[in-house]
């Protein structure tokens, strides 16, 4: 089993560090972004020798976005850990605007702010910010569209959500998702992977051993 680890705007590999402990058994990829400096090795890009029939795509908020994308579909199965497929005009576009002025003016308060709403303070130290690419990631927020990459998928999807989430809340996934298809966490900001690593962890290897052969 091959898991591809894609993490959102604002972190960086480091997010998994808890939840891939809870896999042993998987071999584990991560795909960084550039956000932010100071995660464990990673490819920038979608790893090229993987196997799209033994590979399991795993992206957290932005990193969903990324793997519909990036990843063309070339895995047998995606988990969304707090993703979307487009995140405006879920969000309107003023607030991502706003975000990125910060950025421009501030960037470490910024980014502090962004953590502390998400419920991960302190995710990283300041001085390792990409601004550029934090920058661009934005960009990518207010401009991408996945909607029909989602809707031409023909892989089984694993969605896991966290109710008291203010960056992707409850209706915006299900907007996405559907209401039904969700699995939800009572409460872990919109760092579940941080928060219950084991809950996550628990959900992914369910959902890859229900696409074993």
């Amino acid at each position: 089993m091959h898991l591809v680890f894609v993490h959102g705007w604002g972190f960086n590999g480091r997010l998994w560090a808890d939840m891939t402990r809870c896999l042993p058994q998987a071999r584990i990829s991560l795909v960084d972004l550039g956000f932010v400096s100071g995660g464990p090795e990673a490819s920038r890009t979608w790893p090229g020798e993987t196997d799209a029939q033994d590979t399991i795509a795993i992206g957290h908020s932005l990193g969903v976005l990324w793997l519909l994308k990036e990843g063309r579909g070339c895995f047998k199965g995606l988990v969304s850990v707090q993703g979307f497929d487009r995140y405006c005009p879920h969000v309107p576009q003023a607030r991502v605007a706003a975000l990125k002025r910060g950025l421009a003016r501030d960037a470490g308060a910024t980014l502090r702010a962004f953590w502390r709403s998400c419920g991960a303070p302190d995710f990283a130290e300041t001085d390792g910010l990409n601004v550029a690419r934090l920058d661009e990631g934005l960009d990518w927020l207010m401009h991408w569209d996945a909607e029909d990459a989602k809707k031409s998928l023909r892989c089984p999807i694993l969605t896991l959500g966290s109710k008291d989430d203010v960056i992707v809340p409850p209706a915006m996934s299900e907007a996405v998702w559907g209401a039904k298809t969700i699995q939800w966490s009572p409460d872990g900001g919109h760092v579940l992977p941080l928060r219950h690593p084991d809950w996550c962890a628990r959900h992914v290897l369910e959902f890859a051993h229900s696409l074993s052969p």
